[in-house]
C-alpha cells in the first residue's frame, strides 16, 4: 500500500517494485478503468480508457530489474483515488495497490487593516484544493478565528480567515494546519514619538536567514486616516517612493528625515518570502 501526492496539472510517478522474472505481464487499473497495459514485451493499449490516452508511460529500460511505474502526465483533479497494480512473471506475482492525492498549489494574500476602533488581520486562499485548514496562536494560545468567508469554483476553494487584534503585547502566528507550517507573524510595538524637523528611524524585526531566500522582499507602508501609500521598498535592490523615506539595506530599517505632523500615523513592516510573511506595524506620533 502506498501513497502518493502529485501536483495539480503536473506528473506524477505511481510505484510498482516486483520480483525480477520473465514474460512481465503488466495491468495498471482505477476501479474498472483500465490505466496501462503491458505484455508481450511492449504496451497493449487499444483497451486503455479515453481518460489516460497519450498520459501514462511505462520504464521499459528498467521493467526486467523489477520496476513497473507509472509515470501519470497532467495531472487532473479526477485522477485522485486508489490504483493496483498487477505484475505476473513466469516465477511469481505481485499487486500493489497505491493511492493518489491530487493538490493545487496554494496562493495566499494578507491584508491588514485599521480603523479608529480595532486592528484586523484577513488571511486569503486563492483556488486551491484541498480546501487549507488555518489555525491562529497568539503567544502560545491557540485563539478562534474571528470570521470565515468559503467559496467554491467547482472542485477549487477559495477562503478567507480573519482575526481581530485585540492584545498587541503578544506576536500573532497563522499555520496552515497539515505541517503546522506557520505562513504569518504579526508584532505590534510600542507608539514611537518624535519632534518635528528631526529625523527617525524605524526599526523592523525580520531574521537575517530569510533575507538570503530567493523571492525575498521588504516594503513598508504608512497607514494615515485609513489611507494606504507605499513609502520605500526592497527586493534586491532599494526603492523608494517618497524623498524623505529610505529603507537600510543591512537590517530593513526606514529612515525618515525632516519629519513634520503628517508623518504621524501607523507604519508596517512586510518582510516576505514565499513561504512566510513577517508584519511589523510600529505607531509614530510627531
Amino acid at each position: 500500500q502506498e501513497t502518493v501526492t502529485g501536483l495539480f496539472s503536473k506528473d506524477c510517478i505511481l510505484p510498482c517494485p516486483f520480483s525480477p522474472g520473465n514474460d512481465e505481464v503488466i495491468y495498471w487499473k482505477k476501479g474498472g478503468k483500465n490505466v496501462h497495459s503491458y505484455y508481450y514485451q511492449s504496451d497493449q493499449l487499444a483497451e486503455q480508457d479515453p481518460d489516460y490516452r497519450h498520459r501514462t508511460h511505462l520504464f521499459h529500460e528498467n521493467i526486467p530489474s523489477g520496476n513497473a511505474s507509472l509515470k501519470l502526465s497532467n495531472l487532473t483533479l479526477t485522477d485522485e483515488g486508489s490504483y493496483s497494480c498487477y505484475v505476473g512473471t513466469q516465477q511469481d506475482s505481485t499487486k500493489v495497490e497505491v493511492t493518489l492525492r491530487i493538490k493545487v498549489p496554494s496562493y495566499y494574500a494578507l491584508e491588514y487593516q485599521k480603523t479608529d476602533t480595532k486592528r484586523t488581520l484577513k488571511c486569503y486562499a486563492f483556488f486551491t484544493y484541498p480546501a487549507p485548514r488555518i489555525s491562529w496562536v497568539r503567544g502560545n494560545t491557540s485563539i478562534q478565528e474571528t470570521g470565515h468567508h468559503e467559496t467554491r469554483d467547482g472542485v477549487l476553494y477559495s477562503l478567507r480567515s480573519d482575526q481581530n487584534i485585540i492584545n498587541t503585547t503578544d506576536p500573532y502566528y497563522l499555520f496552515k494546519k497539515k505541517k503546522l507550517q506557520r505562513v504569518l507573524q504579526l508584532s505590534v510595538s510600542d507608539q514611537l514619538s518624535k519632534a518635528e524637523g528631526s529625523n527617525t528611524t524605524i526599526p523592523c524585526e525580520y531574521s537575517s536567514n530569510t533575507s538570503n531566500t530567493e523571492g525575498f522582499s521588504a516594503v513598508w507602508t504608512l497607514n494615515r486616516n485609513a489611507v494606504i501609500s507605499v513609502l520605500a521598498s526592497f527586493n534586491g535592490t532599494s526603492h523608494s517612493y517618497q524623498p524623505r523615506a529610505h529603507i537600510n539595506q543591512n537590517h530593513f530599517s526606514l529612515m525618515l528625515h525632516d519629519l513634520t505632523a503628517s508623518d504621524s500615523g501607523e507604519y508596517l513592516c512586510n518582510i516576505s518570502t514565499p513561504h512566510y510573511t513577517k508584519l511589523t506595524v510600529r505607531t509614530l506620533q510627531v
